[in-house]
């Protein structure tokens, strides 16, 4: 990541260099759904992830990190980010209050079948954190971004970002906002660095402070269940990472 000046971004609503996809590829089907009601058909998915050996659900908060470690997770110790290996599999994560995710989707080169990894990153590490922190981080995001696309057919890759919080009612001193819009461009920055166009934010933040993401892939199915606390459907909706200050003053009025 040595070209990235992480403390001086460009202005990226000027920049349109956006995603190309294959014409036979589908893009990422976004499902919405309420975190605090049964969703049967999300339940069975989830409940498989989490029977699986290899721990295709990701555990933030209370994985065991050297057994994630072991089975091709990365990580910048506890409370910093984990970044999934690349499978055909299924992936699963809660307890997305602060913290982001990043799906990449692509088609694998010799199987033909679709391959995807998945994050979760908590902004006080990377966005508040130590340059060395930032480093870590920007460096395995872009090495998984990397390996993606190697192991892809070209022209089937998409990379998507979800979950954050940005309270426009919040009384404090708005460190929500600050995380989610910074957490937004930086990890931007590394998927144009390293992949050369812009991701997209399949769903909004929560707008609330205290209110969850869980963020679950259908890999096969290129599908992207987001469960949600009820609010405003306009935080809910999809738009270009490189457009995240003309969302803010739109969720500003």
């Amino acid at each position: 990541m040595e070209n990235i000046n992480f403390n001086s971004f460009p202005k990226l609503e000027n920049d349109k260099e956006e995603l190309k996809l294959r014409e036979d590829i589908p893009s990422i089907e976004k499902q919405l759904s309420r975190v605090d009601r049964e969703n049967e058909e999300l339940q069975i998915i989830q409940e498989d992830i989490e029977e699986m050996e290899d721990n295709h659900w990701i555990d933030f908060e209370g994985g065991d990190l050297d057994k994630m470690e072991e089975n091709g997770f990365k990580h910048g110790g506890p409370d910093s980010y984990l970044i999934s290996p690349i499978s055909e599999k299924n992936w699963t994560s809660d307890h997305y209050f602060n913290c982001t995710a990043v799906i990449g989707i692509g088609r694998d080169i010799n199987t033909e079948k679709e391959i995807s990894f998945m994050t979760h990153q908590k902004p006080e590490y990377f966005v508040d954190g130590t340059p060395e922190q930032l480093e870590n981080f920007a460096r395995e995001l872009s090495d998984s971004l990397k390996e993606l696309k190697e192991k892809s057919q070209e022209n089937t890759i998409e990379i998507t970002l979800s979950g954050g919080n940005f309270s426009k009612t919040y009384s404090g001193d708005d460190f929500q906002n600050h995380h989610y819009q910074e957490s937004i461009k930086k990890i931007n920055q590394i998927v144009k660095d390293s992949l050369g166009f812009n991701s997209k934010v399949i769903a909004g933040p929560n707008n609330n402070v205290g209110s969850e993401t869980v963020v679950t892939v259908e890999t096969q199915k290129r599908k992207i269940w987001i469960e949600k606390t009820e609010q405003d459907d306009k935080f809910n909706q999809s738009f270009q990472s490189n457009n995240i200050e003309e969302m803010v003053d739109e969720w500003n009025k």
